[in-house]
């Protein structure tokens, strides 16, 4: 009969894999991916705060995904990294609490997010006379501050569902706290769980999903009645790098969280959260960049600020310059 362990004071995160060699060479590619995603998404708010010509709607949420970005891989990364090259791979039921809570909070803003980012390029596209009346700044502040908000009240829900159980184990076959490895640990009835992680999931991950199919449906339909080959061609390109970023996003999230306990595969489970936490962040940069010119060219215009500070010297310098 296992032990019970609902009052554990500390859980073990088993991560990856126990071979030494193997742990050393994770360490340093996710630690060089850590470095490009924190990189690229604060040059992303750096070109946005400071170019006032990408001071419009689809900027802002951009600039918000890239702040949710940088946190939530930050509540995940580090800890992970520290378990590849230490033998204690310990994290206090506090530490775990706060872990799951965070990245419950940022994963859920951040699927409304895109769904609202989605909206966004389809008023742009299919009714761009109201466009400017329709997204003005305040709604923007109020739609994002409306995911942040309904982030934390789903977060509240599985944090407290997931810790009033009861554990038998201590050891999380995962790199981080999450819901599905640590249900697995439970000695509890948990089918409330599981209905209330598929429920929640299925609402905000399918709505938001649902939100951004029919928004693109839209926007391809628009394109196809556009009449001039440059204007299909650049109505393309502002779409095509959001709706990669949604697939890859999305399709890893329904993997993982809406589909029964007994399916779960932890093997495949951890390669599809590596790519939403890990991954993704660090893609994101690259993929908006890659088709946007006014990013493109905002980011030259902070690689040459941050050239002339380094050359110069001197913060007050950046103002005058930027």
């Amino acid at each position: 009969m296992e032990k019970n362990l609902s009052h554990v004071s500390s859980f073990t995160l088993l991560g990856f894999s126990s071979r030494t060699d193997f742990l050393i060479l994770l360490f340093t590619i996710f630690l060089i991916i850590y470095v490009f995603t924190l990189l690229g998404n604060s040059t992303i708010l750096l070109a946005i705060y400071y170019n006032r010509q990408l001071h419009r709607p689809m900027y802002f949420f951009l600039g918000n995904l890239a702040f949710l970005d940088i946190i939530y891989c930050t509540v995940i990364t580090p800890k992970m990294l520290s378990t590849f090259l230490l033998k204690d791979k310990s994290i206090s039921r506090m530490s775990c609490v706060m872990q799951m809570f965070l990245f419950a909070v940022l994963i859920s803003s951040e699927s409304i997010l895109l769904a609202l980012m989605a909206y966004d390029r389809y008023l742009a596209v299919c009714n761009p006379l109201r466009y400017q009346s329709i997204m003005t700044q305040k709604l923007c502040m109020r739609l994002v501050g409306g995911a942040y908000a309904w982030g934390l009240v789903q977060s509240l829900f599985h944090t407290c569902f997931t810790f009033n159980l009861s554990f038998c184990k201590s050891e999380i076959d995962y790199f981080f706290c999450d819901i599905p490895p640590l249900l697995k640990l439970s000695c509890s009835d948990t089918s409330v769980n599981e209905v209330v992680l598929f429920t929640f999931c299925g609402f905000n991950e399918g709505g938001s999903a649902l939100m951004v199919v029919v928004s693109y449906i839209l926007i391809v339909s628009n394109i196809l009645r556009l009449h001039s080959d440059e204007g299909r061609r650049r109505t393309t390109s502002t779409c095509v790098s959001h709706f990669l970023v949604f697939s890859l996003y999305y399709g890893s999230l329904f993997f993982i969280y809406l589909k029964p306990r007994s399916s779960h595969s932890v093997e495949m489970d951890r390669v599809a959260s590596v790519v939403y936490t890990v991954a993704i962040p660090m893609l994101n940069p690259i993929i908006y960049s890659m088709r946007n010119k006014d990013i493109q060219r905002s980011f030259q215009k902070v690689f040459r600020s941050l050239t002339a500070i380094i050359k110069l010297g001197g913060f007050p310098y950046m103002l005058c310059v930027i």
